[in-house]
């Protein structure tokens, strides 16, 4: 009988170290990150496994906006015009950016709209590099959600951001293009502050995540240059539009004194890609 007891205790204690063990070594779940844009929060989670992850931003916290001018005259005053900007409010859910660090890429899936009315658009699939930054490891550490963290710096695309990663979960993946360290990156911030990623909550999964990423292949890709040129003849167009709408809303004989035609409409320096001169070194 107390052989037996032992038999029994020796199996649980060797199931509860294999549970244990595995959840330690866990390299599969979800995290949810606290995204800032130049202050703007939105919210965007990762779904990963041991090479691949899927990052994707919630659609409806984003100024998906359509533009509409009004003119009116009120007593006593000079014309008014009020610009109500709210745009591209049936932009179709993309799948999100797909990483994956073995074979060395990253698949981001966009729509952008054809022209002003923002009904119909493109689908943009742009196909980048993984592992592009050189990481400085440094040895300071903190705790962000129970998990030891340890801090790094790195620059890419004309930004410098410092990180967090955990070892605990040994996975070289993270928020956006951000990847290639020795475990998750669950909090980064460039020198400027204007993109943050901060993790609220991280869900590990016993069972292996098999991500459906079906959906990112057999399509024509662009580089990250090409969808940037598309982007700024977007807002250049969009830009256009707003102009000719106020000037059309003004009363005769009033002259529009706005922006130089030569202006640059689109500020390289607010984007979370400054530059491209990793690609254009090619």
């Amino acid at each position: 009988m107390e052989k037996l007891k032992g038999i029994k205790m020796a199996q649980f204690f060797w199931l509860l170290f294999i549970t244990i063990y595995s959840y330690g070594q866990s390299q599969n779940g979800v995290v949810t990150y606290n995204y800032f844009v130049n202050g703007a929060k939105k919210e965007a989670k990762l779904r990963f496994n041991n090479s691949q992850s899927i990052f994707t931003i919630k659609k409806d916290q984003l100024n998906k906006k359509k533009v509409e001018v009004i003119g009116r005259e009120e007593e006593n005053s000079n014309m008014n015009i009020d610009l109500y900007f709210n745009f591209d409010i049936n932009t179709p859910i993309s799948l999100g950016m797909l990483t994956d660090i073995k074979n060395n890429y990253t698949i981001d899936h966009n729509f952008f709209p054809i022209d002003f009315a923002a009904i119909k658009f493109d689908t943009l699939f742009v196909k980048d590099k993984a592992r592009i930054i050189s990481w400085e490891l440094l040895n300071e550490t903190k705790n962000i959600n129970s998990f030891s963290c340890q801090k790094a710096i790195g620059n890419f695309r004309g930004r410098t951001y410092t990180v967090w990663f955990t070892n605990d979960i040994p996975v070289s993946l993270g928020p956006w293009k951000l990847n290639g360290l020795p475990g998750l990156i669950l909090e980064a911030t460039d020198s400027l502050n204007q993109f943050q990623f901060f993790a609220e909550k991280i869900e590990l999964q016993m069972e292996v995540n098999t991500l459906d990423t079906r959906g990112f292949f057999n399509h024509t890709y662009i580089t990250p240059i090409q969808e940037r040129i598309i982007y700024v003849s977007f807002v250049e167009l969009m830009f256009k539009e707003i102009t000719t709408k106020i000037r059309s809303s003004m009363p005769r004989g009033v002259v529009s004194t706005t922006n130089n035609a030569n202006a640059k409409v689109v500020d390289e320096n607010n984007l979370i890609e400054i530059n491209f001169d990793d690609i254009k070194k090619k």
